[in-house]
């Protein structure tokens, strides 16, 4: 250094050496003592052994790929687990050691030193385990709790394919039908993946869940009439499955849904009578009722909405637990009571009791009952014709609920019968 700031003021002469210069010569010094830069031509070399990991002790592994940062380099491991690579940059490195089916393993900061050969730990082994079933079941955990779906069924898969006899393949085999199924929504692909889970392994604990996959798989493409196939075979062939109920339920739902009404109240009973401490048995006789109201018989429908309120009073939909199902059946008495029956009267206390009993209640969508009903009210008087007192019901709408589609119709109601009501 001292060479270089002499040859500078010979060739400035008298001026003496730049500041600036100066400068930056001695931060270029400091910067080579504490080593922060080094030749791009220094060079050192790495060595070392590597095992495999055994059930019993460790022996040599045979053509693992070792790599290095700071090297284009790579090794594969002879028969004795050894391993050189030269042409390493100096300066603390990572090195990686891969093999198929085998864990990734990564040492960090290894310090390469000009010209010398760092043995690796010493020259004890690195040891490393072959990727077995829980590793990957794990692995395929985590993709999946973190969101990674994609990840999650290859990792899946290759454990059904590495390890056929595994005590986790089952498992692996489930997870992947209910990825495609509840997660992709590729529903196709699911319903064969649960149908490969009850043909390989007929009594893996998750078969009744892929019977009942396969179900919800042909229900959810509308193809009600094979989900109430699948549902029943769940029944027959897994007794004493606690899937039971729901997949009883599940076939009212479908014969329902193909407004097979008759039939979907005997299959809705049939999960009352069968399963009665069940959590489907509230909203089985919810949907008594609502099949009779689909069915058009408007006043049996009103005896058994009344028979959800009596019989569960605090039940509430399945997966839901603060939504109970007793208001929807109040609100549904009224309904049924004003505008199928056009007995307003009787309709009117109906509404009122969403009001006072359920000030909170909700639809499944999330809308709010009571500023429905409140609505209802002010209809039923309108068409009592009590013009006044339907304004009042309207008002409390727009004042119980503004903001809502309920109080913007309540004021589109009331503007259209106020000349009926003559202020007092």
């Amino acid at each position: 250094m001292l060479l270089l700031i002499r040859n500078f003021k010979k060739i400035k002469n008298d001026k003496g050496p730049s500041p600036v210069i100066f400068l930056i010569l001695l931060t270029f010094s400091l910067l080579l003592l504490n080593g922060c830069l080094f030749s791009p031509f220094s060079k050192g070399s790495v060595e070392g052994y590597i095992h495999e990991e055994t059930v019993i002790d460790t022996r040599p592994l045979e053509g693992a790929l070792v790599s290095i940062t700071g090297s284009s380099n790579t090794a594969l491991t002879d028969a004795e687990g050894y391993f050189r690579i030269d042409e390493v940059s100096i300066g603390a490195r990572t090195l990686t050691i891969t093999k198929e089916n085998y864990i990734t393993y990564k040492i960090l900061s290894v310090v390469i030193k000009k010209d010398e050969v760092t043995l690796i730990d010493n020259g004890n082994p690195i040891v490393i385990r072959a990727v077995d079933d829980k590793y990957l079941f794990d692995g395929g955990i985590i993709y999946y709790d973190s969101g990674e779906y994609s990840n999650a069924l290859t990792t899946f898969q290759q454990l059904i394919n590495n390890f056929p006899e595994s005590q986790y393949t089952d498992d692996a085999q489930y997870y992947i039908g209910y990825i495609y199924e509840k997660k992709l929504g590729y529903y196709i692909q699911a319903l064969l993946e649960y149908q490969e889970l009850i043909n390989n392994y007929p009594n893996s604990s998750y078969a009744d869940d892929a019977q009942l996959g396969i179900g919800n798989c042909y229900y959810v493409t509308y193809d009600y009439s094979h989900a109430i196939e699948a549902y029943q075979k769940l029944i027959d062939d897994y007794p004493e499955s606690s899937l039971l109920a729901l997949a009883q339920y599940s076939i009212a739902q479908s014969y329902r849904k193909l407004a097979n009404y008759e039939q979907a109240i005997l299959e809705f009973t049939k999960v009352i009578e069968n399963y009665p401490e069940s959590d489907y048995a509230a909203p089985a006789q919810y949907y008594i009722g609502y099949s009779h109201y689909q069915a058009q018989d408007y006043s049996q429908a009103i005896l058994e909405f009344q028979k959800t309120i009596d019989y569960y009073p605090d039940s509430t939909w399945p997966g839901e637990p603060e939504r109970l199902i007793a208001p929807c059946a109040q609100y549904y008495i009224g309904w049924c009571y004003g505008k199928k029956l056009e007995q307003w009267n009787d309709a009117i206390p109906a509404f009122q009791l969403v009001l006072n009993n359920y000030p909170n209640s909700t639809w499944s969508g999330g809308s709010e009952i009571p500023p429905d009903a409140q609505y209802q009210i002010g209809w039923c008087y309108e068409q009592l014709e009590l013009w006044c007192e339907a304004i009042d019901a309207y008002q409390l709408v727009i004042d119980n609920y503004p903001g809502t589609s309920w109080s913007n119709f309540a004021e589109e109601r009331i503007n259209a019968i106020s000349e009926n009501c003559p202020p007092s």
